[in-house]
């Protein structure tokens, strides 16, 4: 299938303990960025922070300012919303539209995404709770997300796409009801999330930690690089972000996928490919470049939330 869009890779937060060593500096220097960093080799970023709090917008206009005119943000909708049944009109939506405005004034917002609970599985939960929030956030696109296969069906994409509320693929271990990988696009613009596949974990509610370390092999990278290939065959858009952060593995799956998809090697630090020889046979040193890395900050990190 010929290509009709343009693929984008991101990860799915930055602020994580593990990827010291993996990929940021063992022990960072006095105003060491790791989002400018990540923006040297990644497309987009999945703002994870908002899903248990929202920050005021200086922090994630400081975000805008420290990253290319190129590279964009989605937010991750609060927990409140999505998981608690909170009615979206109230105080927190205005709180909620002000962190993104920074990133939609500079034409750098991709979206919202809704993630829903394992627990929603019918159709009519799940859109009760998607349409408010969609009307809530509009004009900006809301991505969904849904955590149970029975959502996965024609009848609930056909209504997802009459809605205008963007369906989110996700790659997860083949357990309990979770979803199985599809490559749906209800809106021009596709997502892919891959979660990794650690089946065990998953099975017996491991931590997150636990839940979402996994290293994507050959043949599994290969498999969602052909996913991504479908969907650039119908989106003008495909938007692929790495969840499986444990250790800094969601950003080797995004460089690994970059090069398959993109023909080229993709250019990474130095120290993500000395720490793994599957990154080191697919890509390329990014330049050293420290001037890009150092603000006036002495906080070794920019606030940002765990992910689930």
């Amino acid at each position: 299938m010929a290509r009709r869009g343009q693929a984008r890779f991101g990860v799915s937060g930055w602020d994580y303990a593990d990827w010291r060593g993996p990929l940021y500096p063992p022990t960072p220097p006095r105003g060491f960025r790791a989002l400018p960093l990540l923006a040297r080799f990644t497309q987009f970023m999945e703002v994870n922070v908002s899903y248990y709090r929202i920050l005021p917008p200086a922090t994630s206009a400081r975000w805008v300012e420290e990253t290319p005119e190129t590279f964009t943000f989605i937010f991750k909708a609060w927990q409140g919303w999505t998981h608690e049944g909170v009615d979206p009109r109230g105080s927190e939506r205005e709180a909620f539209r002000a962190l993104v405005e920074p990133a939609a004034a500079a034409g750098r917002l991709d979206g919202a995404l809704a993630q829903l609970p394992p627990g929603v599985s019918d159709p009519h939960d799940a859109l009760d709770r998607l349409l408010p929030l969609r009307d809530a956030l509009a004009p900006h696109r809301l991505f969904a997300e849904v955590r149970h296969r029975d959502l996965c069906t024609v009848e609930v994409y056909a209504r997802l796409q009459e809605e205008g509320i963007a369906f989110v693929n996700v790659d997860l271990p083949a357990v309990r009801a979770l979803p199985p990988l599809t490559t749906v696009n209800t809106t021009p613009v596709a997502y892919l999330r891959l979660h990794g596949r650690n089946a065990p974990a998953w099975a017996k509610s491991a931590a997150r930690d636990d839940r979402y370390h996994h290293d994507y092999s050959e043949a599994e990278l290969d498999r969602l690089a052909a996913a991504i290939e479908e969907l650039l065959g119908r989106c003008p858009q495909v938007l692929v972000g790495a969840n499986n952060h444990f250790g800094a593995k969601a950003a080797a799956a995004v460089a690994r996928l970059r090069t398959r998809v993109e023909g080229t090697p993709c250019a990474v630090p130095p120290r993500l490919r000395a720490g793994d020889p599957a990154v080191a046979r697919e890509t390329v040193d990014l330049p050293e470049d420290p001037g890009e890395l150092l603000t006036e900050s002495d906080s070794l990190f920019s606030a940002e939330g765990k992910d689930r």
